[in-house]
């Protein structure tokens, strides 16, 4: 019975990675990775970040994803009103028996404009572009062909007629963003992206008409300040593709251990709609940030995962050009 249920597990996921992109829990955590308008738009003047998920460990080989990007944002101080941001992501995911590869680098650049003089209000626009290589090892699946009254035989002709086991595309993404810090007590940010804008096409099989489908998120938070050192970072995010839906929400809640720093432990929960629970715990010390998370399976598939679904770890550092912090324009970033 355990076989059957993990092969109808194993048929699941390979239908849900056909139909929607590399994603991760921390999604604050991997801001270029769901809007390209979110480069720059944080309080500081770069920043370098990695996260690392590592799921379904219980049911077959680990499904592993890691995220590196950087970006940086030049005019950005009490002079200029606009600035303009640079950025780089680099994904790398490996999934499953047949070593699914993906290797996504993206470039990005946006626009950030302030409606006001006193620069609390700012819309921004973000672009991408780049290349995207995938790879899988045909030789390490089972195929209907290959059944013999004994089992499975490797050694007969798999009768797949794929054309290679690479291969490759460009891609293009782009979104638009608003944030508000106009008050000491709360910020606000919300913003809306389209991926794959051009719906490259994508086949190890040579099929033209196989393309990916437009990918639109949606996602938006706050920053509640409650006291001098307690803060709470409500935030969403919603994505679809093709037949395909994500709808993740939750919150964080932050205590800094000294008002003279920026030292602060950070504890959370969030929900991804109809598959996992995800509780969130992190530590930030000056300008370094870890955020590790669990996510709970409590899908139909727990039956096989034992409600073990994935754990994802991000770490992030931000800095500044100048000593003094204070020329840095407090935009709110989408983090919690």
């Amino acid at each position: 019975m355990r076989v059957v249920v993990i092969l109808l597990f194993m048929h699941a996921a390979v239908g849900q990675l056909q139909a929607q992109d590399i994603h991760f829990s921390q999604y604050f955590s991997t801001p270029l990775t769901i809007n390209p308008s979110y480069t720059g738009s944080f309080v500081g003047d770069y920043r370098a970040g990695l996260n690392y998920r590592q799921q379904w460990g219980s049911v077959t080989v680990p499904y592993k994803s890691f995220d590196f990007y950087g970006d940086m944002s030049f005019n950005k101080n009490f002079i200029h009103r606009n600035y303009f941001s640079t950025g780089l992501y680099m994904i790398s995911d490996r999934a499953g028996d047949g070593d699914l590869s993906v290797t996504k680098i993206m470039a990005s650049a946006s626009y950030h404009i302030a409606f006001d003089e006193e620069k609390t209000n700012y819309l921004s626009f973000g672009l991408q572009a780049g290349f995207v290589q995938k790879s899988v090892d045909f030789s390490k699946f089972y195929f209907d062909n290959q059944w013999a009254d004994a089992g499975f035989d490797l050694g007969l002709p798999s009768g797949e007629n794929y054309e290679a086991q690479q291969t490759g595309y460009t891609d293009v993404n782009a979104g638009i963003s608003y944030s508000y810090s106009g008050s000491d007590n709360i910020g606000l940010y919300a913003g809306i992206a389209v991926f794959h804008v051009f719906r490259p096409s994508d086949s190890f099989y040579g099929n033209t008409e196989n393309r990916l489908g437009i990918r639109p998120a949606l996602n938006a938070g706050a920053s509640i300040r409650l006291s001098d050192q307690v803060y709470i970072y409500p935030s969403m995010i919603y994505m679809s593709q093709k037949k395909a839906h994500e709808f993740l929400a939750g919150g964080m809640l932050s205590y800094a251990l000294n008002t003279a720093s920026s030292n602060q432990l950070f504890a959370g929960l969030f929900a991804r709609f109809g598959d996992a629970v995800i509780p969130t715990i992190g530590y930030q010390f000056e300008r370094w940030r870890a955020v590790l998370n669990y996510d709970v399976n409590t899908s139909s598939l727990k039956a096989a995962s034992g409600g073990k679904g994935a754990f994802e770890l991000s770490i992030v550092y931000t800095g500044w050009y100048r000593k003094q912090r204070g020329n840095s324009i407090d935009v709110p970033c989408p983090r919690f």
